[in-house]
Order: C-alpha cells, then structure tokens, then sequence
C-alpha cells in the first residue's frame, strides 16, 4: 500500500462547525491536512441551504479539498462520506483518514482490508465504538487562528507547496502551486463535490449502518 491509497473524509460540521468563518475553516482544514499527510485525495461534506449562498465550497477548493455539499439532514453529510469511501474502495483506497467523531464511520471498518485513522482535536469526544476499530486516533491542538500552509502540524505531513494527483498505483506526482494543473484540480475539486451530492445521496439506502 501506498501513501497515496489514502482517503481523507471531512466531517466538516463535526470538526469546524457549521457555516465556520472562513479563517476558522482555513485553520481547521489547514492543520488536518498537514497532519494526514500524502493522500489519493481529500472530501469534505457539510450541509447547506443554498447553494448560491455557500462560499464553503471556493474556500475548500482552495485547499485542495473537494467540497461535497448535501441538503440539511440527520447524518446526510456523514452518509455522504461513507458512499465516497465505498466508491473509491473500488479504486484502490484502502487507507481512510476520518476527520470525524462521529460513531457513523465505524462501517468503515466493515472490510477487513481497510485501515482506519481518525483525526480530532483534544478534548472533543470520540464515540467508543469508532475509537474501538480505528488503528490510530491522533488528537490535534485546535487552531486558534491562521495556520500557514507552508509549517506542517505533523513532521510527515506534506509540504503544501505541492498538491498530490490522484493516482492510487503510480508514484505521488507533486505539482507547484500557481501551475495550470493546479487550477485544473481545484476546478475538479468543485464539480466532483456537487456531484456527488446529487448522485450519492438519492442511494442513501445502499450505505451500511454505523455499528453501534
């Protein structure tokens, strides 16, 4: 398995908030991914009420994030997620970074070839039956402000000068910053975000239940 084999999943209500401002969600974000380190690609889900209201999804693409945006709901923005993850079993991810306390996530673990990390800041509850199949659960300081992209939080965390493309079989190809593909990966980062949210969620049936 490779570095990039790995999925992160945002939880974005459950880690920054709800509509956070958008210097708290560049922090929160920002030190999450510094921590999670080399991927195949990071997702972020969250809820809200228009989409011509939503300056959540810019601010994520700018980070590199895809935004996957779902219609407000109990467990929509985790359900979301966990139908990503299923997706992108098929292509290869089998290392999923959970951003989340969220007992939701534990059908994560369902197959046994999975690994899962979870990511969450001190002193913010983990549910137990998460904590109980997870392999690590790393606790972060929580911003208080801006983080610079260019100090990692974690020593393996990647320089963000550099944006991985996703390729779960080949070597991490890393890409400056200010470069054409850099544009071409945030714009991609939009429109597999709402995408999703309108294909995935209309199967929210077919998504296994989080074990309780």
């Amino acid at each position: 398995m490779l570095p990039t084999d790995r999925l992160v999943l945002i939880d974005l209500e459950n880690v920054v908030g709800f509509r956070p401002k958008p210097r708290t969600l560049r922090a929160r974000v920002t030190a999450l991914l510094n921590a999670a380190g080399q991927r195949h690609h990071a997702v972020a889900a969250y809820a809200a009420h228009d989409a011509e209201d939503d300056p959540t999804a810019s601010a994520l693409a700018c980070l590199g994030v895809a935004p996957l945006r779902v219609p407000p709901g109990s467990d929509a923005a985790e359900t979301a997620l966990l139908a990503h993850a299923q997706r992108m079993r098929v292509e290869g991810c089998v290392l999923f970074t959970v951003c989340s306390g969220d007992r939701a996530f534990t059908a994560l673990a369902d197959d046994e070839s999975a690994r899962v990390n979870v990511l969450i800041w001190e002193g913010q509850p983990v549910s137990s039956k998460l904590e109980q199949v997870a392999d690590h659960v790393h606790r972060l300081p929580r911003p208080g402000g801006e983080v610079s992209v260019a100090e990692p939080v974690t020593t393996a965390a990647l320089s963000h000068d550099a944006h991985p493309v996703p390729c779960h079989h080949n070597r991490l190809v890393r890409q400056p910053l200010g470069s054409l593909t850099a544009g071409l990966v945030t714009g991609i980062g939009l429109a597999l975000g709402h995408r999703l949210a309108d294909r995935l969620l209309s199967r929210r049936g077919r998504i296994p239940p989080g074990r309780r």
